[in-house]
């Protein structure tokens, strides 16, 4: 293998330099993700090229420092005329400053009720019984409540899957099995959190990570072999 490519142990090595909470499973949920495409040596391991490193270490910039969830990064990088194998570090770092900014100015931290209705174009009520649901959790400040962070793009999501004909009243399956699934990865990590000791509690916030990229990722697995199940039946 040339010198310039790194296996994946080898990069999640030099990356937790500065990223410590990254791992094999994260840069495996990326490439589930579609945000990068590896090669593979001829006993079939993952190998990171200059021009994928300098893309995960852009990926991982925008998610630390920004908070920009993955699939607007994803959007971003597709729709940018870059050659990353080319970009210098300052290139990189003004065009991850510039998209930083203007995703902050795009996606408040939070907004009012009346704020994300208005933003996601749906209608108090639905985002009452989003709430009724316990899909989302507002928060009272100054004298008024305010939707933020995840809950913001759980009112993107469900506003869109209207558009199938699911609603509010079928997305409570979701919740319960949401809660059913971080309930059995807390179990696993508890020991780890409520130790004394702080390595053990960033450990333990490790592994939830990584718990939480395989299991959705197992889950994915899983429903796409029912629907291929399906598409095979109804051929």
């Amino acid at each position: 293998m040339a010198d310039s490519k790194l296996t994946i142990g080898e990069l999640v090595s030099r990356l937790k330099r500065v990223y410590p909470d990254i791992s094999s499973s994260k840069l495996r949920f990326l490439e589930l993700k579609g945000l990068i495409t590896p090669s593979r040596s001829e006993n079939k391991y993952r190998v990171y090229s200059k021009d994928d490193i300098k893309k995960i270490t852009f990926i991982l910039k925008m998610q630390k420092d920004y908070y920009m969830p993955l699939d607007v990064i994803k959007e971003k990088l597709s729709s940018m005329d870059l050659d990353l194998e080319k970009a210098s570090d300052k290139t990189l770092k003004d065009i991850q400053l510039k998209l930083g900014e203007n995703f902050q100015g795009m996606e408040p931290k939070s907004m009012t009720l009346e704020e994300a209705a208005d933003r996601f174009k749906v209608s108090a009520e639905f985002i009452k019984e989003l709430i009724e649901a316990n899909l989302i959790e507002p928060n009272h400040e100054s004298n008024k409540d305010v939707i933020g962070g995840k809950d913001l793009e759980i009112i993107k999501r469900a506003a869109e899957l209207r558009e199938y004909g699911i609603h509010v009243k079928h997305l409570k399956l979701f919740e319960n099995y949401a809660t059913r699934q971080a309930t059995f990865m807390q179990q696993i990590v508890l020991p780890l959190i409520l130790s004394s000791n702080k390595a053990s509690q960033k450990k333990g916030k490790t592994i939830l990570n990584d718990l939480e990229a395989n299991l959705e990722s197992l889950h994915k697995l899983l429903v796409g072999k029912k629907n291929r199940k399906f598409l095979e039946k109804h051929k």
